[in-house]
């Protein structure tokens, strides 16, 4: 059975991130750049948990240090990354939360034909009461979910980027597993690992025409009393351009067929279309427009067999002077339930501030404003978040 999920978003924006100078960092003798940073902030969430009614509200601050080390040598790229997140809940110290995370990535080129790209990640995330597997029932768990998740990926590509045709090659491992409350959320524990390949032609117009194929195995480690296992096979075929043809404007955009098949009978395939674009138009040279939009069929989070997942977002950037811009961004989403009878629609208006006070820096306001309407009446919410951030740089 269908339901439709149709969130909008509507996002303002004050930020100079496109336009400021960038934050340099120290580089050392050996050539390796050390960059620190520091984000920290207060903000006030009037409905923590996502409910429709008693809803709770609170302050809460965030300090979310991070430190990134890059060698480059011009050709060859290795960038290594550590941060965490925290968020102290004035009036819900149950909702504390420590986030890690930690990456490395590394771009080579033996040789004009050959380019690797490697990445390795691995973080530790915390799921706030009310959304997730807890989305609509924050009230019977007594803190936020917490998993890890790990990811390994790499892509080799052959083909010199001045010859007409390239091919690349994809494998991605990636696994996740929920750290409490594991009698119930174990069942969302899985392992998933992607194989897939691109091949691409240059029309020699700042033009990359391309053809992707890619299968995901999801296998689940656990499976829920009386219930069908969740394992699935993803195979997607894609054609899409790529192009960056003036400084106006630049885009990606791939369309084609996805099949998602159950390895158990009981659960409800999926065979349609897929697409996914990112078109960013720059008529002048302080001010931006983007468009976005993607649809796939995705696992559930809760309850059903998947969700056909479709979005949609446009946003404005502009530049008001050399320490002052902003952000205009619009989004929509739909979500069609397979398996349950359940329709979400979302829409979020959001309005920030960023003004950089120095060169190492800056400071936002924000409000975002959000509503969720749904067949399920218990993940019906209204929610309002206003805040101040203040990032620090070298």
């Amino acid at each position: 059975m269908k339901n439709t999920t149709l969130a909008i978003a509507i996002t303002a924006a004050i930020s100079n991130t496109a336009f400021a100078e960038q934050s340099k960092g120290i580089t050392l003798d050996n050539g390796v750049t050390v960059n620190p940073t520091l984000n920290t902030g207060i903000k006030y969430d009037d409905n923590i948990f996502s409910t429709d009614t008693d809803e709770t509200g609170s302050a809460i601050v965030n300090v979310d240090p991070a430190l990134n080390f890059t060698l480059n040598d011009g050709v060859n790229l290795y960038s290594f990354d550590i941060g965490l997140k925290s968020g102290t809940y004035l009036s819900s110290s149950d909702d504390n939360f420590l986030d890690a995370n930690v990456a490395f990535n590394s771009h080579l080129e033996p040789s004009s034909k050959h380019r690797f790209d490697i990445a390795l990640m691995a973080n530790t995330i915390t799921e706030a009461r009310g959304t997730g597997l807890a989305e609509g029932s924050a009230d019977t768990i007594s803190e936020p979910l917490e998993y890890a998740d790990q990811t390994a990926a790499l892509t080799y590509e052959f083909g010199a980027l001045s010859t007409a045709a390239r091919i690349a090659f994809d494998a991605k491992y990636y696994n996740k597993a929920y750290r409490n409350f594991t009698s119930v959320t174990q069942v969302n524990d899985f392992d998933s690992i992607k194989l897939g390949s691109t091949f691409f032609y240059n029309t020699h117009a700042a033009t990359d025409l391309f053809v992707e194929v890619y299968r995901d195995a999801i296998r689940y480690q656990h499976v829920a009393a009386g219930d069908t296992r969740r394992d699935s096979d993803d195979y997607r075929a894609l054609a899409g351009i790529k192009w960056e043809v003036t400084a106006l404007t630049s885009g990606n955009v791939k369309l084609g067929y996805q099949e998602k098949d159950f390895t158990e009978q009981g659960r409800e395939n999926f065979t349609g279309l897929s697409w996914q674009a990112g078109v960013q138009w720059q008529p002048l040279t302080y001010s931006s427009i983007s468009f976005d939009t993607s649809r796939a069929a995705r696992d559930t989070d809760t309850v059903g067999d998947y969700i056909n997942a479709t979005s949609y977002s446009l946003g404005w950037m502009h530049s008001w002077s050399h320490n002052l811009s902003s952000k205009v961004s619009a989004s929509l989403a739909n979500d069609d339930y397979s398996g349950v009878t359940r329709t979400d629609d979302t829409t979020t208006l959001s309005v920030s501030i960023n003004y950089e006070l120095t060169r190492w820096v800056d400071v936002s306001a924000f409000v975002d404003v959000s509503s969720k309407d749904s067949t399920v009446e218990d993940l019906i919410f209204d929610k309002n978040v206003v805040g101040l951030n203040f990032s620090f740089s070298m």
